[in-house]
């Protein structure tokens, strides 16, 4: 049954092959630690004292994470754990490469090793702008305060989206269930689209002004 499915010799044991699994997952643990205990030496107390250079992408790093909520197999165990699964590269448009690293500890200081880590193997020495891209969640809104300065948090487009989405449908179901409403569905479509479309340039305080105007009305 081992030799079917994984690439081991017939004549090997499930002893043997799970003695060999617990060797390799020490050698990834003390290898993460490694990491960690490195990249926590080099960012005690850091600050970035070196001229701003806007629009030097050689400077831009960007760390986009997410988590996924892992269940047990067993309906019955309580064996369940998150996963934060992460990619850090080069800012730019068209930038390919980058880094990944997936880690089982939602712990702050574990997730900033771990990504500083893996900004270091992209070109990163302790100055440019980082950018963190994440869902909003909570334990990933902790990252960006816990890395080295300048670093800023903004939430992926798509979940941005999400939460527009449901204005757009609200909207358009009070318009067409309101008698003297369904006039109105072109300019609330096109308010809604103006919203999304100044966050995704950046304006997001015109976004907002807009938003309140469109709920006070």
């Amino acid at each position: 049954m081992l030799a079917e499915f994984l690439p081991v010799e017939p004549t090997e044991t499930h002893a043997t092959v799970r003695k060999r699994t617990i060797r390799i997952g020490e050698r990834l643990d003390d290898q993460v630690a490694e990491e960690e205990l490195h990249a926590r030496a080099q960012t005690d107390e850091r600050r970035q004292l070196e001229m701003q250079l806007p629009g030097d992408r050689r400077k831009e790093f960007v760390i986009s994470i997410d988590t996924a909520h892992v269940r047990s197999a067993g309906s019955n165990s309580a064996r369940n754990f998150e996963l934060v699964v992460a990619r850090c590269g080069r800012g730019g448009r068209g930038e390919g490469g980058g880094r990944y690293f997936v880690t089982g500890s939602t712990d702050q200081g574990a997730i900033r090793d771990r990504a500083l880590h893996a900004l270091r193997e992209v070109g990163y020495r302790g100055f440019g702008d980082v950018t963190v891209i994440s869902d909003g969640a909570e334990i990933l809104k902790r990252l960006p305060r816990a890395m080295p300065k300048p670093t800023a948090h903004i939430i992926d487009w798509f979940h941005i989206a999400m939460k527009v989405q449901p204005m757009q449908q609200i909207a358009n179901h009070m318009a067409r269930s309101r008698s003297g409403l369904s006039e109105a569905l072109p300019a609330i479509d096109r308010d809604i689209r103006a919203v999304k479309w100044r966050l995704w340039h950046g304006r997001v305080d015109r976004a907002i002004t807009d938003l309140e105007h469109s709920w006070r009305g």
